[in-house]
């Protein structure tokens, strides 16, 4: 496979996700369009945060009453979407030494073979 060029506008989280990732699994086509959007959100991530830090956690309500910030819900909302996004390209866990130099799609096949293994000669 050719080097995939990163994708314009990323930022520096962005940016760095890209090179790791890219940079340690053979992907198709669809596993790097998975791959983008999970950088864009990781930007995306950084500058709640960064927002998040700039105004704390607790903002004046309407009647002068403490209140959490948006951001702090955004923030979590946009964890749980790059987690989630990451979570579909089902990418070989650092522990799992069998995954290497496969791309996501074999490893995935290698799982539903063992699963069909497993289940046929499991119970015996």
């Amino acid at each position: 496979m050719t080097a995939l060029r990163q994708p314009p506008g990323l930022g520096k989280a962005g940016a760095a996700l890209w090179r790791r990732l890219i940079g340690a699994y053979d992907l198709d086509v669809w596993e790097v369009t998975v791959v983008e959007a999970a950088c864009r959100q990781s930007d995306d991530n950084a500058r709640l945060e960064a927002l998040l830090a700039a105004g704390g956690l607790v903002i004046a309500g309407s009647a002068g009453q403490p209140r959490l910030a948006q951001a702090v819900t955004e923030v979590r909302q946009g964890r749980l979407a790059l987690v989630r996004l990451l979570d579909t390209l089902r990418l070989p866990a650092d522990d799992d030494t069998g995954g290497q130099g496969r791309n996501g799609r074999q490893v995935r096949a290698q799982r539903a073979a063992q699963s069909r293994w497993s289940g046929r000669h499991g119970a015996a």
